[in-house]
């Protein structure tokens, strides 16, 4: 007999598991409300048994009138069976109605304080007082009524092993057909207003039913929106005013400081050197690949460089327009092994020229 297996891939990720927390958690805070979608008409509805009972009970209403069929939930051609029944039709959406005999159902009171992360909450409750974890099951809850004195809700879980309901879900995928949603209850009318596929996560269905919440949605998104970008706005004029109160400051300054301290300020600055590192980039720029540096001296008067070359005249005409500084003079030129090594005096240019 052929059942078909529980994959992996139908469980939700972590970073899934992770996106819908944080969805219920702003849902919650912004007091969107949750669409009831247990009692919607579906076109097909599948009707699910008690424990011992593979029979399943499928109602078509496409036509106007209903039709139903009684298929064998463990047969092996059962997604060929559903497949012949919906026929060469796009793509249908069905909903699954799940016996409550078939699902692990309590009520447990809990501080109001936990609605938000009520998921997380029934989960760990869940793992403590049955032998199953999250994963292994499908569940949902809501809320029965609150105590407002004692601010206590009293939620009731409904839970579903996955071993029960993954086959059915297998085999409609077959067969082409998309559920969008399992509720549980005695009847289409006497529902439980609960969706096992979805985990516990109410945000998720109301945003995609519930044309107010959508809407609702969709305004916030503008607002945090035209925060950010106002925001931004903000930030670019309040450093932009810095700027020229900065640079007020400075002129203001250097306008009241006495002739002295101004003509002694230009003198530093008219015996300032080029810097250092822009002067090693434009010797590296400027040198052959046949020439080498190996010493570099710096003075008051500029630059002493010790070379190895191949001869005295490419290393000298290689400096003669090294920017910020002036022609080179030959000081020293002795054999060496792989050439010359030359020793070149480059003056400082006077003018603040800089590499």
């Amino acid at each position: 007999m052929r059942a078909p297996s529980v994959r992996s891939a139908d469980r939700p990720s972590p970073v899934q598991t992770a996106f819908r927390q944080g969805l219920d958690a702003v849902s919650h805070a912004l007091g969107f409300t949750e669409a009831r979608i247990d009692r919607d008409p579906a076109q097909l509805t599948l009707r699910l048994g008690a424990p011992g009972e593979p029979g399943l009970t499928l109602i078509d209403r496409r036509d106007g009138q209903d039709r139903t069929y009684r298929l064998d939930g463990a047969a092996d051609d059962l997604a060929d069976r559903l497949a012949a029944i919906r026929g060469g039709r796009p793509t249908l959406r069905a909903k699954v109605i799940v016996d409550p005999a078939a699902c692990f159902i309590r009520t447990l009171e809990l501080p109001s304080a936990a609605l938000p992360r009520m998921r997380a909450v029934l989960a760990q409750e869940l793992e403590a007082a049955t032998p199953f974890s999250a994963d292994q099951v499908f569940s949902d809850w809501y809320v029965e009524g609150e105590d407002t004195e004692t601010r206590m809700l009293r939620v009731r879980q409904v839970v579903l092993k996955r071993a029960r309901l993954a086959p059915l879900l297998s085999a409609l995928a077959e067969a082409g057909l998309t559920v969008g949603i399992v509720t549980v209850g005695a009847g289409e009318d006497r529902s439980m207003p609960v969706d096992l596929l979805s985990g516990g996560h109410h945000t998720l269905p109301g945003l995609r039913r519930g044309s107010g919440n959508a809407l609702l949605a969709a305004a916030a998104a503008l607002f945090l929106l035209g925060a950010f970008v106002g925001l931004r706005q903000h930030q670019a004029a309040t450093l932009a005013a810095l700027d020229e109160a900065f640079a007020g400051a400075r002129l203001a300054a250097a306008a009241g400081r006495p002739p002295a301290v101004q003509a002694g300020t230009a003198a530093i600055l008219a015996e300032r050197g080029p810097p250092l590192t822009r002067t090693w980039d434009a010797l590296a720029a400027a040198l052959p690949a046949a020439v080498s540096a190996q010493v570099l001296r710096v003075t008051a008067a500029g630059l002493e460089l010790t070379l190895l070359a191949p001869d005295a005249g490419t290393a000298v005409s290689a400096l003669a327009r090294l920017p910020g500084f002036g022609a080179p003079v030959l000081r020293e030129a002795a054999p060496a092994e792989g050439g010359q090594r030359v020793v070149v005096a480059l003056p400082r240019l006077r003018d603040g020229a800089r590499p």
